[in-house]
């Protein structure tokens, strides 16, 4: 299969597993009135995050797939810290 055709099937996937769940996260966790701010920077960082580490797998190299998933896995991860300083400052709140 041509390194292409993978590349953009696993920029598909990639991506709806990037932004969904953090934002998911933000609409069921947030506040009512931090919800819209948060849900902003949710989708910035995980837009960021994707874009930094997309750039990374190009710069090492598209040949090594096992490093370019690690680094893709690695980058998933990023969006949910601010995530999750919501979550827990909501609760410590609470």
């Amino acid at each position: 299969m041509d390194n292409t055709i993978v590349w953009i099937i696993i920029a598909g996937f990639y991506a709806p597993l990037h932004f969904i769940p953090p934002a998911l996260l933000v609409l069921f966790k947030a506040d009512e009135e931090m919800r819209k701010t948060c849900l902003k920077r949710s989708l910035l960082d995980s837009s960021l995050s994707m874009l930094l580490a997309f750039g990374i797998v190009y710069y090492i190299g598209l040949e090594n797939m096992s490093l370019a998933m690690g680094v893709l896995l690695v980058a998933i991860l990023l969006p949910y810290i601010r995530v999750i300083k919501v979550v827990t400052r909501k609760s410590t709140i609470d």
